[in-house]
This record gives C-alpha cells, structure tokens and sequence, in this order.
C-alpha cells in the first residue's frame, strides 16, 4: 500500500522540472519495496481485491527496475525538451496501472488494469516509439 501511494505522489514530481528527482525517487521507491520482501504465502493483502505473494512482488519489481531504465535512457528528450513531462506522466501511468496488474487478486480487475495499462503503452509507441 506504501508503494502506491508513493507512486501517486511522485506524479505532481513531474511538473517539478527535474528529471533527476523523479529518477531517484522510482529508484528509492523499488529499493523500498525490495526491503518489504519475505518469504510467507501472501507478503501483503491491501484490500479484498488487492494482495502480493511471491511472484506479483517480483513482477512489480521488475516493472519499477524497466519504467526507471525506461526514464534513465530518455535523457535525451529531457534535454531537448521534447514533452518530456508528458513522458514521465505515460510512464508513471504506466507503472501505476502495472502496479494494480499485477497486485490484483481477482481475475476481472486483473483484466481491467491490464487493459488500462495498455493506453500509455500505445501513447508511449505513438508519441516517442
């Protein structure tokens, strides 16, 4: 639960102007959520709809490890300024929607998140792909 909220408010980040905070802190945030790891059947159960075992914890690390990558190789766009806020606000929908993916318990919401997780993805292709 800590890192979604970290992850909803790490977006008024965006309008900030500094790429680098935004980096640091996705990286801050998956190093946050990397400590939260055990070992036991559900790691964390956030609501009825929303839990983490094993295998959602590693994909939603893996997600926070690709969107950072994803925003450390655009230091280009940050340079030239080529709707680079725009950038980082599909990629931390992006993550947001992935986060909800792969957090969900039921098959419905899984299906739905994941659908949602496709709009940026297609804005991402479309503006900068």
């Amino acid at each position: 639960m800590m890192n979604l909220m970290g992850l909803v408010f790490l977006v008024p980040l965006i309008f900030i102007k500094s790429f680098w905070l935004v980096l640091v802190s996705l990286f801050t945030m998956s190093f946050l959520f990397m400590v939260k790891l055990s070992f036991g059947p559900m790691i964390c159960s956030i609501s009825y709809y929303l839990g983490v075992d094993l295998l959602s914890f590693s994909l939603i690390l893996l997600s926070f490890w690709i969107c950072s990558l994803m925003i450390l190789a655009s230091e280009n766009l940050f340079k030239a300024g080529y709707y680079w806020d725009l950038f980082l606000f599909m990629i931390m929908g992006l993550m947001i929607s992935l986060f909800m993916t792969f957090s969900s318990l039921n098959m419905f919401m899984f299906y739905l998140f994941f659908e949602i997780s496709l709009v940026p993805t297609l804005f991402l292709i479309i503006g900068w792909g």
